[in-house]
């Protein structure tokens, strides 16, 4: 495995904020005002201890299919991959979010505890889903913004309200409290995800809150 440099980490960084600005929308300002905050500098870095999940088998495919949104960041990404350490949270069982969740779910972090580099209360990272999944209903208090780099996959962002299809390179941002879910299709889901502050606070599962 060819070693991951700072320089590799804040290449992939980069190119996620010039995708956001080129977009823009609800969040982004946020995302990138604290992104400008964060300690980046080589003596930040510290690699994290590779560790990977099941949903993993699904990366290759994911980005490839995010190369027609950037191929540059998609490649940049791919770089990176054998060095993410892929993680879950504890609570979020299969008995809550349907047999099987377990195995198709995952996230690792470029910028946070398990990242590359430690962050100031401040998150970046990708999440993979797989196919025909449900991520239930949940929330944080952390302001989240995600970024699709495949398509498509449904989002619902509020109590009760109905899901959307986005596509691929939609900006969806959610507030802090703000109950959110996620439903994938056939596809898998590779997303860039960011948590702006309080983010010492794991997400809460409804259907958790309610058993």
């Amino acid at each position: 495995m060819t070693e991951v440099t700072a320089p590799d980490v804040r290449h992939v960084i980069g190119r996620i904020a010039r995708g956001l600005m080129a977009r823009g929308g609800e969040g982004v300002e946020n995302v990138i005002y604290r992104l400008s905050e964060q300690p980046l500098k080589d003596e930040n870095f510290k690699a994290p201890e590779p560790a990977t999940k099941p949903v993993v088998k699904h990366l290759d495919a994911t980005l490839a299919a995010a190369r027609t949104l950037d191929a540059e960041l998609s490649d940049a990404l791919k770089v990176l991959a054998p060095a993410l350490h892929w993680e879950q949270s504890a609570s979020y069982t299969d008995a809550l979010l349907g047999a099987g969740f377990s195995d198709n779910y995952a996230w690792a972090e470029l910028i946070g505890p398990k990242g590359f580099f430690a962050g100031n209360d401040y998150l970046i990272g990708v999440l993979l889903l797989g196919p025909h999944r449900h991520y239930l209903d949940h929330y944080h208090p952390a302001p989240e913004l995600y970024w699709p780099l495949t398509e498509p996959s449904d989002w619902r962002k509020g109590d009760d309200q109905p899901f959307v299809t986005r596509r691929q390179g939609d900006v969806i941002w959610h507030p802090s409290l703000v109950t959110h879910a996620t439903i994938t299709h056939e596809r898998p889901l590779l997303a860039v995800y960011v948590w702006t502050r309080n983010v010492s606070v794991g997400a809460r599962l409804c259907a958790a809150m309610k058993g």
